[in-house]
């Protein structure tokens, strides 16, 4: 049984609800598709770019002897 209150709030109910939908838009546009850039490459920091190999050449000889005398040893091992 509907009373004339509770028609006047379904009114005001549908009001609102035309008025939220009015505001929505119809279709929304298409927009591009976003088209990254590639990364471009940057330019080593100055601690870097001054590292001389030949500096380190000693200790790199010195890897390697100890790296062929601990073959050396675990060559001459006998597995379990």
């Amino acid at each position: 049984m509907s009373t004339p209150g509770s028609f006047r709030r379904w009114k005001l109910v549908a009001l609102t609800m035309l008025f939220a939908l009015a505001g929505c838009p119809a279709s929304l546009p298409n927009s591009p598709p976003v088209i990254a850039k590639q990364p471009e490459p940057t330019p080593l920091p100055a601690s870097v770019s001054r590292i001389d190999p030949q500096a380190s050449q000693a200790w790199l000889e010195k890897v390697q002897s100890y790296f062929s005398k601990v073959d050396a040893l675990l060559g001459s091992e006998t597995p379990k």
